[in-house]
Order: C-alpha cells, then sequence, then structure tokens
C-alpha cells in the first residue's frame, strides 16, 4: 500500500528545500537531549538521511544496549555520537554541551523527559520541569539559536463543540491541563517564556498531538494491545465515552519535520518579533475514537463499539474502579499471549492502561499556525491516521519480536 511505504521514511530533502541549510552555509551543530527517546531517535535518524547536521550529539540516561532500538537507527544513534548523562544536573552540563571542534550548538531539541502517565508530581517535576528549565537556562547562557522544547496539545482546556467544528484549539485557547504530565509541559513553557524576557532565551515549542509511527509505545500501542487480547477472545472492544471524542494524531516523521522547522524559524526570529512562540502539530484527519475503532476492527476484524450513557456516567465518577477491572481482564491474558509465542523478551509493549489515558477531554488541535509561520506540511500520504499506517505499526513489533 502507497502510505504504508511513505510511512517508511522521513519527508525527504527535495520536498523540504526550506529546511536545509543552503550550499553557501555551514550545517548547524545539533544537541538531542532525551536522544534515545521514541521522537529523539526519529529525529536523530531524520537528520542522519537528509545530512542536515555537520555534527550531532545523542545525551540519554539509558544506554543504547537498553534503549529497544530496531536496526535501522544504528548509523543515526550509533555510539560515536552518544553520550550517557542527566542533563537535569548542572555539572553535567558543561560535558553535555563542550564539543570536541571547539563549536557551540546551534540547534538544541528537548526530547527528554518523563513520558509516563500517572506518576507523582515529584517525578514530573524533577524529570521533566528541570531538565526543560535547566537546558534553558544553560542555552540562554550560551546564546543558543534555538532550543526546541516538545509540549503537550493536552494544556488546553477541553474544547467546545464549537471549537471543534471550526478546527480545534488555537495556541490561544484557554489553557487548563487536564493531565499531571501536560501540567508540568506548561510549567516548563511559563519557565522559559520567562528566561526568553529575562535573559534572552531564543526557543519554539511544539503542542503535539498523541504521536505515532512504527516501533510506538504510547497511546495508540496501549489501544492495539487491547485489541490483540480482545481478538484472541473472540470478545467484542468497547470504547468509553462516544464515538465523537477527538484523539488527535500526528505521525512521528512530521514531527521530526516540524522540529527542524522550528528550530530554523527560532534561530532567525527575534523574540520580540515573535511573542507567541508555541506551535501545535496534529495531521489533518481529526483523528476521533470512532477512527481508531473502525481501524482496530478492520485489522483484528472484531466487533468495536461504546459504552452506553450509563456505563459512561459511572466511569466518569469511578474512574479507578474501572480502571482497576480493566487491568486485570487484560493483563494476564497478555502475558498469556506472549507465553504461546515463546516472546520471553516483548520490549516495551504493554496494554496496562493509566487512569490519566482515559480522561473523558477531546484533543483536538489547529495546526494553522505551524503551516503559516513554519511552512510545515503533514506529507499527504499521512494527511490522516488509516488503516495502512496502523498495520505498519503492527508489522514494526513483529520485526522486532514484540509481538503476540
Amino acid at each position: 500500500m502507497a502510505e504504508a511505504a511513505n510511512n517508511h521514511g522521513p519527508t525527504p530533502v527535495s520536498t523540504m528545500a526550506s529546511t536545509t541549510a543552503s550550499s553557501s552555509q555551514e550545517r548547524p551543530a545539533v544537541l538531542i537531549v532525551g536522544g534515545l527517546g521514541y521522537i529523539g531517535r526519529f529525529l536523530a535518524l531524520h537528520i542522519h538521511k537528509n545530512n542536515l547536521a555537520s555534527e550531532v550529539r545523542l545525551v540519554d540516561k539509558v544506554l543504547p544496549q537498553l534503549a529497544h532500538l530496531a536496526p535501522e537507527f544504528s548509523d543515526a544513534c550509533s555510539s560515536v555520537k552518544f553520550m550517557q548523562a542527566d542533563a537535569t544536573r548542572e555539572q553535567s552540563l558543561s560535558k553535555i554541551f563542550t564539543l570536541s571542534s571547539g563549536r557551540e550548538f546551534s540547534y538544541v531539541f528537548n526530547c527528554g523527559g518523563e513520558t509516563r502517565y500517572s506518576q507523582d508530581d515529584s517525578v514530573y517535576s524533577a524529570r521533566s520541569l528541570e531538565l526543560s528549565l535547566a537546558l534553558g537556562r544553560e542555552c540562554a547562557r550560551r546564546k543558543t539559536p534555538a532550543l526546541i522544547e516538545f509540549g503537550s496539545g493536552m494544556i488546553y482546556k477541553s474544547p467546545s463543540s464549537s471549537t471543534i467544528s471550526s478546527g480545534g484549539c488555537k495556541e490561544s485557547a484557554p489553557l487548563k491541563p487536564w493531565l499531571k504530565i501536560a501540567k508540568y509541559k506548561l510549567r516548563a513553557e511559563e519557565g522559559l517564556e520567562k528566561l526568553a524576557r529575562e535573559n534572552g532565551l531564543c526557543y519554539a515549542v511544539l503542542r503535539l498531538a498523541h504521536v505515532y509511527g512504527p516501533y510506538d509505545v504510547g497511546y495508540l500501542a496501549r489501544g492495539l494491545c487491547l485489541a490483540r487480547v480482545y481478538q484472541s477472545q473472540n470478545r467484542e472492544m468497547k470504547w468509553l465515552w462516544g464515538k465523537d471524542l477527538r484523539v488527535n494524531t500526528v505521525h512521528v516523521w512530521d514531527v521530526c519535520h516540524a522540529a527542524w522547522l522550528a528550530a530554523g524559524w527560532c534561530a532567525r526570529t527575534s523574540h520580540a518579533a515573535a511573542p507567541v512562540r508555541a506551535f501545535n502539530i496534529a495531521d489533518k484527519g481529526d483523528t476521533s475514537q470512532g477512527t481508531l475503532a473502525t481501524i482496530f476492527g478492520s485489522i483484528f476484524n472484531i466487533p468495536t463499539g461504546f459504552q452506553g450513557t450509563l456505563v459512561s456516567s459511572f466511569a466518569r465518577f469511578n474512574l479507578d474502579s474501572v480502571v482497576d477491572d480493566v487491568n486485570e481482564d487484560i493483563l494476564q491474558p497478555w502475558a498469556d499471549l506472549l507465553k504461546d509465542k515463546n516472546i520471553t523478551k516483548p520490549g516495551p509493549l504493554s496494554p496496562f492502561m493509566e487512569k490519566e489515558l482515559l480522561k473523558d477531554c477531546d484533543l483536538c488541535l489547529d495546526a494553522g499556525r505551524a503551516a503559516e509561520v513554519l511552512g510545515w506540511e503533514v506529507d499527504p500520504a499521512r494527511e490522516a491516521v488509516g488503516e495502512g499506517a496502523v498495520r505498519e505499526v503492527v508489522e514494526s513489533y513483529e520485526r522486532m519480536g514484540w509481538w503476540p
């Protein structure tokens, strides 16, 4: 299928000429913090395949041998480019930012931080907020041309039906984070903005929809694992809330394209000239629960549906109990499926459901500003999440030996 084939690689240089350094300019030196995380590794591969940087350094607390890297990342995430360090530690920053060539980094991408849901506030504060602020202070001190922060689209107040029908939340929409992880993403934005005003930090933030793609271990991955269990039990997969609940998506390659464009924009734009430095990043498909239910039903050949008003109302006030029941019903069958396939190292996949993931809030983003200001466009093959793209995700799990 053409769609699946196009999802295998980054946006080619020929279609993103504005994102590459011109022949008369030296390509930038790039630092990716959290470089072995999901977005970080794809960003490294995007830069590598398109030959966008003169030097690349990947910093992560996790060693490459433990990061579940697929073979195609071997060159982009090689040991030559990798440095194990904790960027939240002030004493590590000098080592992280010092290149043997004597150059300074032109672009710094913060792909790090805590990605798990339902953690204590102290975890998000120490691993996410402090990381963003430490990098912000260091970049401000070094006059780094561009710091790109990966934020969350879940910082907006759940939009009204009129906002949804008009295209979703714009960057100026009311802010009311509905996940703890999003609350600390917003605090990071506020801290970076203060550094911009007081210390001249040059930064931009990408407020992301649900990111998916090969080897995904996030929102989409949990749904796929659940569907596989329901398939094995010949059961209907029923979703809470309704089919119209928005769960907007964006492919990881399109996130990488947006990040590179944002870095170039940031490096050539003064803070005074751009008081709004946030960009929503989502595809054009306006993904909803109904969209995913249809795709999952087709891939796994199972009936899908939605709980009625009574059950959803009960769940709204008893979500802890509902989530515990789901996990109790799902985890052992998943373990049995792995055992039946002799999968002893299942990788990072799990159907374990976090309460926060079941919030009755719409993730609905208008990405028009990124298109207008950055010139960002979603690859035509990925304008909306489709069955081919989701099948490719499952196929990537199979290649890694993760999928039962």
